[in-house]
């Protein structure tokens, strides 16, 4: 089965804090929440659940906190077997984005009116929006044994923290540096 599909079927986590210091002990620090109003209000209140990534010269660490709980995560980078980072797009997005664009197109022809179409038109402009601006980072860990993490992370508009391509390259080269240092050893 495809990794990416598998990675697209968990809800991507809204970035609330990125820290990237490739000269301290924990080179990145990536602290996410649960998308959405409501998981926003409960962090201003402090009882969200929140999920951190720590990258580390020799180890990742994953923390997801809630309120039945916390589980801690953490294995060493000679150990990981693959990992692959990028961006994911929702492609079904793109499609709707199309399809809405042919009905609006399809509305104007047999109305003969811009208003036989416009809401398709509406739909259309709205769902090309969330294929621009709903991408999501890909950080992804196989290790030797079989096992993996998987993570999604989006940009946040109320924290106003983005994560981009750039970001996404970084952090795979630290990730990189930090295995090839280890597996050297």
């Amino acid at each position: 089965m495809n990794k990416i599909a598998i990675m697209l079927a968990r809800s991507a986590l809204v970035v609330k804090e990125v820290k990237i210091d490739e000269s301290a002990e924990m080179q990145v620090k990536i602290v996410g929440r649960k998308a959405g109003l409501i998981s926003w209000l409960l962090s201003l209140l402090g009882i969200d659940s929140t999920f951190t990534l720590c990258v580390y010269s020799d180890r990742l660490e994953s923390r997801e906190g809630s309120l039945s709980g916390m589980l801690k995560t953490v294995i060493p980078l000679s150990s990981i077997d693959t990992y692959t980072t990028g961006f994911a797009k929702p492609f079904i997005c793109l499609v709707f984005g199309i399809a809405f664009l042919v009905m609006t197109i399809f509305g104007w022809i047999t109305t003969g009116s811009f208003a036989g179409g416009f809401v398709f038109l509406v739909f259309s402009v709205v769902a090309f929006i969330m294929y621009v601006y709903q991408k999501c980072l890909v950080l992804n860990f196989t290790t030797k044994g079989g096992n993996g993490m998987c993570f999604l992370f989006k940009h946040s508009v109320i924290e106003g923290v983005n994560v981009d391509e750039a970001f996404a390259e970084r952090v795979g080269e630290i990730v990189k540096q930090n295995y090839v240092a280890q597996t050297r050893k």
